[in-house]
Parts: C-alpha cells; structure tokens; sequence
C-alpha cells in the first residue's frame, strides 16, 4: 500500500559489530522527518556467448539514504558526523571529524493509516551542505540533506527490515517499543 507520511526519524550508535554480534546504543531522534530516500544498489553483468545473453548475475551494493530534516542539533552532529562540541559549547568542524556507523529507523504511515517500520542496521552519514540566503518578501526555509550509505551487519549480513503495522502475521506489541531500541527479530523459543 502507498505511503503518504514520514516522522519519527532516530538513530543509534554502533558499539560493536563482529561475527559475536552488533551491539547499539540507545536510539535518538534526528530531526523532525521531511523526506527520505532509500535507494538500493544491485551491480549485474551479462556473459555473452554463441552470440547472446548466455547467463546474469547481480550482486547488492551499498543501499544510499538520503534524508531531509527540520533541523540536525550540535548533539546530533556530533553524534553522527563525528564532531566535537568544545568548552564554549560551539560545534567545532574539523578535518580529523570520523563519521561513527549507526542504526536508522523512521515510520511512514500508509494510505490505510497505518504504518510502516523501517529499519537500517548500518551506515555512515556525511555532512550536509549548508545553505544560506536573504530574506525576501516570501520566507524561504533552508532546511539540511543528509546522505548516508548503508551496508551489510558484519554479524548477520543483514542491512534492514520492513514491518507493516497492519500485517496480522506481526505481533503488534512490537511497535509499542519499537525506537526504544534497534529492533532484531524475536528469537524462536
């Protein structure tokens, strides 16, 4: 079903993430959601041969993200640019600013009103362009694009999930805490 929505942007921390297991910090809200973009990336190559498409192959790339908030805090900043808030207060920019790998998850109401979840277990953000203008007689918000690229866990090759609010083969208690913590599948017992 169509999506007509977007809130709720969060991200989280990644502490560790090995073939033991990836560990998150607690989820944080980004922003207030205006768009996001998820865009995935699948490389194919055709084998030719006897003078046509004998086989195909494909294989995933990164997925690139795309997102565009009210605004991105100096805490957030920091947190996902890998900035520094100084003893001033001030965000400081500096060349040896390391962006950490997160989590990222956001909802999307559907036309039914109902939403969608939206999990990314990890990626990278950059820094948005900043941009500035005069006023005129009509006011016009500069608002930041953030572009993150999103790749596999090293844990579980996983990159995200989707979950409908709707689909009743979903335990609906799943959403009551879903930005509590990134979510992970309920283990079987």
């Amino acid at each position: 079903m169509a999506t007509i929505g977007l809130k709720d942007i969060y991200y989280a921390l990644i502490t560790s993430d090995d073939d033991t297991g990836t560990v998150y910090g607690t989820p944080k809200k980004m922003g207030k959601a205006m768009t996001a973009n998820i865009q995935p990336t699948y490389n194919t190559a055709d084998l030719r041969a006897d003078d046509g498409v004998a086989d195909t192959a494909e294989s995933r790339g990164v997925t690139t993200v795309s997102l565009q908030t009210d605004d991105l805090s100096k805490e957030v900043q920091a947190d996902l640019f890998g900035k520094k808030i100084n003893n001033d207060g001030a965000l400081t920019d500096s060349e040896d600013d390391k962006s950490p790998y997160v989590a990222l998850m956001f909802r999307s109401e559907k036309a039914n009103g109902y939403y969608r979840y939206t999990v990314l277990y990890k990626g990278k953000f950059t820094p948005p362009a900043k941009n500035y203008e005069t006023k005129q007689e009509t006011p016009v918000f500069q608002t930041p694009t953030t572009e993150g690229r999103f790749l596999r866990r090293a844990s579980d090759r996983l990159i995200g999930q989707e979950l409908d609010e709707d689909d009743d083969t979903i335990t609906p208690t799943i959403f009551d805490t879903f930005f509590d913590s990134v979510y992970e599948e309920t283990p079987e017992v």
